[in-house]
């Protein structure tokens, strides 16, 4: 079973960590990536409210990441800054975008 490596950076604090996502092959898809949010049910749980309770879902697709949108209220800046709102996806590949107050590297 693989692990995928999540780094997080708060941008309030300056703390940085790394979470570890297990059963990777299982995660390769639309309907099954990573969900990151602020509900204790998400893979990744990060605590602002700022951050929707399932706000998106990573996921590999070919050569490719992704973000999807979960929440009609979430937004994501890509690493450029452009807003991304609920019900759109993100085209990260190895790129960092933010949730709230956390970049977020995958």
């Amino acid at each position: 079973m693989s692990q995928i490596a999540v780094h997080i950076e708060d941008t309030r604090t300056g703390q940085v960590e790394t979470r570890h996502v297990d059963n990777l092959e299982a995660r390769c898809s639309r309907e099954t990536g990573i969900v990151i949010g602020s509900a204790e049910d998400c893979d990744i749980v990060l605590a602002s409210p700022e951050v929707c309770a399932h706000h998106a879902r990573w996921y590999p697709g070919g050569y490719h990441r992704f973000v999807l949108l979960l929440d009609e209220d979430a937004v994501i800046n890509n690493s450029r800054g452009d807003p991304y709102r609920g019900g759109e996806t993100l085209r990260v590949d190895h790129r960092p975008f933010q949730i709230g107050p956390f970049i977020i590297s995958i």
